[in-house]
């Protein structure tokens, strides 16, 4: 019995990789990621980029079960806290403008949010996630499941959860805080006059040109092409819980694997950001984790990574860019995998 959705999988697949040909590459690309052995029941996108495109893609199963539509080169993924990578890069942007300073209190431009902290809390601090401000937020969501679709805008959320005494000294301790990111959304507004989205747009977004991508989330317009999730049950359901608009700085964008490589080249290679900008994006903050600002730093085989990885509902994402050299990987996953085993996909594909 012939499985028709291989079928169409594979022909999307010969398809996008026919265009990588056309274009100069493939080849050598194309076998590295056909010959990589993939989890059972893996659906989403794995693609090779250089210098800011696609020379490389495989996509895999189906971008919407229930719709019969396939994953194809058009289809977007929700990136989950790779986000945070694409947010970093607009405040090192609005710091190079002059209009923030990473080294400046938060204090600066919150007064009414921490004004008491011995020891300042000080932008970098939010974005390396070594505030020492405890995550209130996430510990009431199972106690305030409404907190899941509200739409209060990221200052109220911050006013109401980031008041209590510090865990750790800001700089001495390191704690993925999903507050630390609505702190950021309101610190920006504040600075901007702009909700997040449309500072991210304007600084990041559209000087990259990032066509597919947006922020996928209640007080935006639906996206098209976005994929579905699953979760890792028979048959699959579902899995696309709700994300509110305040956490737009920790885990909203969603984009096409094209988009990725082209992020990840304008921002480490391209002239969206200057040397020094570039530098501190990349300076580990806390070695045990590899975090850096908005993501971490990896080592494979001796070549330095940037290594952007986001979960949210059952998808997957990682961005991996080579530092020394523009090539990036970009595994897109849509079945509720674990994070080790997308991590593996990727050192996997770059060592090869």
């Amino acid at each position: 019995m012939i499985d028709r959705r291989g079928v169409i999988a594979s022909g999307m697949a010969v398809a996008v990789a026919g265009a990588a040909r056309a274009a100069g590459h493939g080849g050598a690309e194309d076998a590295r990621l056909a010959g990589l052995a993939l989890p059972p029941g893996f659906q989403g996108m794995l693609a090779l980029g250089r210098a800011g495109h696609i020379v490389a893609a495989r996509p895999v199963g189906m971008a919407d079960i229930e719709a019969g539509r396939p994953v194809s080169a058009g289809t977007r993924f929700r990136w989950g806290s790779a986000t945070k990578w694409l947010v970093s890069t607009a405040v090192l942007r609005l710091h190079e403008q002059g209009r923030l300073s990473l080294d400046a209190p938060v204090a600066r431009y919150l007064p009414d949010l921490r004004p008491d902290d011995a020891t300042p809390v000080l932008v970098r601090h939010l974005l390396s996630n070594t505030s020492g401000i405890p995550d209130l937020l996430s510990r009431q969501v199972g106690q305030e499941p409404e907190l899941r679709t509200s739409r209060a805008p990221a200052l109220a959320i911050a006013r109401r959860f980031a008041g209590a005494p510090l865990s750790f000294a800001p700089g001495t301790g390191w704690d993925y805080a999903a507050l630390n990111w609505v702190i950021v959304a309101a610190l920006t507004q504040q600075v901007t006059g702009d909700p997040l989205v449309a500072t991210v747009q304007r600084l990041v977004l559209d000087p990259l040109r990032l066509r597919s991508t947006g922020f996928a989330q209640a007080d935006q317009p639906d996206m098209p092409a976005l994929a579905a999730a699953y979760g890792v049950v028979d048959p699959p359901e579902r899995k696309m819980a709700p994300v509110p608009p305040f956490l737009a700085a920790s885990g909203t964008v969603a984009g096409s694997a094209a988009d990725a490589v082209g992020a990840a080249h304008g921002i480490f290679h391209g002239a969206l950001l200057n040397a020094a900008s570039r530098q501190e994006l990349t300076r580990i903050h806390w070695a045990d984790q590899d975090y850096a600002l908005g993501g971490r730093v990896r080592v494979i085989g001796g070549t330095r990574y940037a290594w952007e990885a986001g979960k949210v509902g059952g998808y997957r994402a990682l961005i991996a860019h080579r530092l020394d050299r523009s090539e990036t990987i970009v595994v897109f996953n849509t079945t509720d995998l674990d994070q080790a085993v997308i991590s593996a996909l990727a050192e996997d594909i770059a060592r090869a």
